[in-house]
């Protein structure tokens, strides 16, 4: 039997995935790791809105982060996130 705490957390989970520029940033990094500065040029945005939504999907266990010397490097913690979306957007193009 799945745990209540279980759900809780899988709704969280999708709720991480519930803005369309956190879809984006995690479609970019399942291509390769990248820094904000990287992702700022691609999407369009500016610095402190790419950073919210990176806490929010490193809060929820779906991006990590490295160092290299000044800048932050941010990779996909488990690559299947990107078929869960593949599969939503099947669905919701439908």
């Amino acid at each position: 039997m799945v745990t209540i705490d279980l759900y809780d957390k899988t709704a969280e989970y999708f709720k991480a995935l519930s803005h369309p520029t956190r879809i984006k940033i995690i479609e970019l990094l399942s291509r390769n790791e990248m820094c904000v500065c990287e992702m700022m040029a691609v999407l369009n945005l500016d610095q402190s809105h790419i950073s919210r939504h990176l806490m929010v999907l490193r809060a929820n266990g779906i991006v990590k982060d490295s160092r290299e010397g000044t800048k932050i490097y941010y990779t996909l913690k488990n690559k299947d996130i990107v078929k869960i979306i593949d599969e939503v957007k099947k669905i919701v193009g439908e």
